[in-house]
């Protein structure tokens, strides 16, 4: 006889703390999915996000989750602070999938691209679940983020950043925030100020300009 489980004696134990997230979506998979089928996606998604896994870990960021054609980063304050790690990681992402550009055209067709949204803030840290259990991360931060992400379409801008984010960052500066001010989120009351951010300038670039 199987009996229900009494969850009144559980305890919950959770934590609360800031953090970065950086929400990484995939461009492009659709188009992939429907003229090469689910496989060939899969594939396409799998060698993405492999790719991706080196820059991560190089600025010492912690692969949270992917949904479906999207990866989502984190980092401690602590972790994420010094030389603007998610910022540089998202930009060392990038650079990395432009070396691979010929294989991604040779055998799917398509060169990915992609579009990321960083926001921090405070969430809760805990475990949860009864017969799989896993550490999550619930928090306003998290819809923000997604949100913040979903602008990348409406503004036209690749990589956005919100203000909270970057006044926690040190050497934000060097990724030339260009400010789209306040923006209305979904579900939100408070507009949240918003950034678009850009890949650094090579010192050569600089001395010629």
């Amino acid at each position: 006889e199987i009996r229900p489980r009494d969850w009144s004696s559980d305890v919950c134990s959770s934590d609360l703390e800031e953090r970065f997230f950086l929400f990484v979506d995939v461009v492009g998979s659709t188009p992939v999915a429907e003229r090469l089928g689910p496989q060939a996606v899969h594939r396409y998604l799998d060698r993405v996000f492999r790719i991706a896994s080196d820059p991560v870990d190089a600025h010492y960021g912690e692969i949270y989750q992917y949904v479906g054609d999207e990866m989502v980063v984190t980092w401690t304050l602590a972790e994420g602070r010094p030389a603007a790690r998610p910022l540089a990681c998202l930009f060392a992402i990038e650079a990395a999938l432009a070396e691979r550009a010929p294989d991604f055209e040779r055998e799917f067709g398509t060169v990915p691209k992609i579009r990321a949204a960083l926001h921090a803030g405070e969430v809760v840290a805990g475990e949860i679940g009864g017969s799989r259990r896993a550490i999550v991360f619930h928090g306003d931060v998290m819809n923000t983020t997604s949100r913040i992400e979903n602008l990348t379409r409406t503004l036209g801008r690749n990589h956005l950043a919100s203000a909270e984010a970057l006044e926690r960052l040190e050497d934000a500066a060097r990724y030339a925030p260009e400010d789209l001010g306040p923006q209305s989120l979904r579900g939100r009351e408070a507009p949240v100020r918003v950034y678009a951010v850009h890949a650094p300038q090579t010192d050569a670039v600089r001395e010629r300009n």
